[in-house]
Parts: C-alpha cells; sequence; structure tokens
C-alpha cells in the first residue's frame, strides 16, 4: 500500500503509508511552526492533493528558513524534509528558485541528488 501525493492528475509521489505519515506530520509542524499554509490537502484514504501555489510559498519558505539557519539541529531536522518537499516541487514544476547564494547552493545541493520520486505504479 502506498499514498499519492498529486497535482490534479499528476502524481509528484507515492511513498509507502508509513513514510507518508511521518512525512505528513512534518509537513503540519512546519506549516504550524512558519504559520504559513504548506498546500498539503488533507489524507483522504491515502490520497493527498497539493494546491500548487500554496505549497510553491511553503517550499520557498522552509528552503529561506533552512538557509538563514544557524541550528545544527535545526537544519538536521529540516534536512530530512526539505529535499523531498524540494523534488514534489520540481517534479509538479513550480519553479522554486533561491532568492541569496545559500538558497541557490542548497538547491543546487538536492537537484544534483536526483531523487527518485517514484509514483505507486513504479
Amino acid at each position: 500500500m502506498s499514498y499519492t501525493f498529486d497535482i490534479g492528475d499528476d502524481t509528484l509521489w507515492g511513498p509507502a503509508n508509513s513514510v507518508a505519515r511521518i512525512f505528513l506530520g512534518m509537513v503540519r509542524t512546519l506549516s504550524e511552526e512558519y504559520q504559513v499554509p504548506s498546500g498539503v490537502g488533507d489524507d483522504l484514504m491515502g490520497m493527498v492533493e497539493i494546491d500548487p501555489v500554496e505549497f510553491a510559498a511553503f517550499v520557498q519558505r522552509v528552503l529561506t528558513e533552512r538557509a538563514n539557519s544557524l541550528h545544527m539541529y535545526k537544519d538536521m531536522m529540516l534536512d530530512g524534509v526539505l529535499p523531498i518537499l524540494i523534488a514534489m516541487a520540481d517534479r509538479g514544476r513550480l519553479g522554486i528558485v533561491g532568492g541569496t547564494p545559500e538558497e541557490r547552493a542548497y538547491l543546487e545541493g538536492v537537484r544534483v541528488r536526483k531523487l527518485p520520486m517514484l509514483a505507486p505504479s513504479q
């Protein structure tokens, strides 16, 4: 079994159930912490719809927080979820860009890794 994270008819990611639940919890927490909507919809029996405008703004905000962070443990925690957020946004062609040299360097480091964002059928 797996979840799907979709924008319309396009699946951005299809992780296993436990991975999806952990991811959703992290997204909820970051959304609350940074007081910005995540664009990640409710879990509807393993299907999660993404609002592309809100999601892009959320990813940009998390990227900015990570690029400006001076806290080792915060960095480690954001490094666990931010690459997934960026890969999902890239797969959805949401245009995430770095506004500072630190943000651009982080994006480049994530993108060079080419995280596989497998859909459930793959």
